[in-house]
């Protein structure tokens, strides 16, 4: 399959990035990132349930208006800041390069790998309530950048396809994370690359 260049993902818009990157308005860019963190400070101090509108406001240094101007609740925020870093991670693996190729798929296992380490190190006390979430969000990020690298398969195969691998990435992925298995990260990439059709080199 011949390697293109990606477009970004659905949500994203050239030049955006998850954390600290240049967009077209930095003062909406600078309170969000203000939003993002103040979560994160407060998913280490408490449980997500227990947090509220107001100790978001009052950690990021903003009124509820502006809040509420971004976000309309908090279950919007996290859900917001999972799938962003998902698709962040899976275009940095990759280069943004959609190839269905045994390389970019060890890259996509790492991108999964590094999306639940880097969330599991920001909020420890609530990772485990919020895997579900997690692994949503994952499996459709992985689902869309696979259906951009198989474009030259026929529809029905590269939606089963594209299902079956972000389904097997985000278990293996799951089950390393929970210690359910003592396969290290590139012992279960390369096992997964070991599936995919002798055409993928």
């Amino acid at each position: 399959m011949n390697n293109q260049q990606c477009e970004p993902f659905v949500g994203l818009k050239k030049g955006d990035r998850f954390m600290g990157l240049k967009v077209r308005n930095i003062r909406t860019t600078r309170t969000r990132e203000s939003i993002f963190e103040s979560l994160f400070e407060l998913m280490e101090e408490k449980d997500f349930d227990k947090i509220t509108i107001q100790n978001l406001t009052e950690r990021a240094q903003i009124n509820r208006a502006t809040f509420y101007a971004h976000f309309q609740d908090k279950y919007e925020l996290l859900d917001e800041i999972i799938k962003k870093s998902a698709e962040e991670l899976i275009q940095q693996h990759t280069n943004g390069v959609c190839a269905f190729t045994k390389d970019n798929m060890m890259h996509l296992v790492f991108a999964a790998f590094e999306y639940h380490q880097q969330v599991k190190k920001k909020c420890r006390r609530n990772y485990n309530k919020i895997i579900p979430l997690l692994s949503s969000k994952l499996v459709i990020a992985l689902k869309h950048y696979l259906d951009l690298c198989m474009q030259d398969i026929n529809s029905d195969e590269r939606t089963l396809y594209a299902q079956i691998y972000a389904n097997m990435i985000n278990e293996a992925v799951t089950l390393h994370t929970a210690e359910q298995t003592k396969l290290t990260e590139r012992s279960i990439a390369e096992h997964i690359v070991r599936m995919m059709p002798s055409s993928s080199e």
